[in-house]
């Protein structure tokens, strides 16, 4: 299955410490299913600095039925969904970074409306059912989040490929990192 990274560096090693806090599904090393999607996110990081960029990977689909990589699949916005994101996204010791012992989680992405729905969920201003219906998945899109070393070793490592937006706003064309 081929999977989307957008981000502001050229990535050739993945360093799962490296992922931020208080994500959907954890700390960890996150990828996307649909290429524009995962432009958007370049670009809006490189907001702040950088120059954006998206790498693509090939991650094996055996990983899903991998018992000791222990997968998460959500198919759907559901209240395990939700609560899910809710215990991951909450405060906690600096050292409580990864809630779930699960190597790969696999969902829909949600619209920009998560953040904020998510938030009042956790604050208890709206029910779970009120926020799973203010919750619209993106149709056709999954991201998948990778949290150990034994799920890193599902993607091809032979197989890094990345691009570059130039400076007219259009993307390069793929540049294998093996080259």
């Amino acid at each position: 299955m081929e999977l989307y990274h957008g981000t502001t560096q050229i990535i050739r090693e993945i360093d799962l410490t490296k992922g931020r806090h208080r994500t959907d599904f954890g700390q960890g090393f996150y990828l996307g299913s649909n290429l524009d999607v995962a432009q958007r996110w370049a670009q809006s990081r490189a907001a702040f600095s950088g120059k954006p960029v998206v790498m693509k990977y090939t991650l094996a689909g055996s990983i899903f039925s991998d018992e000791k990589v222990n997968p998460l699949i959500f198919d759907e916005p559901t209240l395990e969904w939700l609560n899910f994101v809710r215990d991951n996204r909450r405060k906690g010791k600096p050292d409580d970074r990864l809630r779930h012992a699960h190597g790969i989680v696999r969902g829909s992405i949600a619209n920009d409306k998560v953040n904020f729905v998510v938030e009042d969920y956790i604050k208890g201003k709206i029910t779970a059912d009120v926020a799973i219906t203010r919750v619209k998945a993106l149709p056709n899109v999954q991201q998948v989040s990778l949290h150990t070393f034994r799920a890193l070793a599902y993607l091809d490592a032979t197989d890094f490929w990345y691009q570059e937006q130039l400076p007219n706003g259009e993307w390069s064309k793929w540049v294998s990192l093996s080259e």
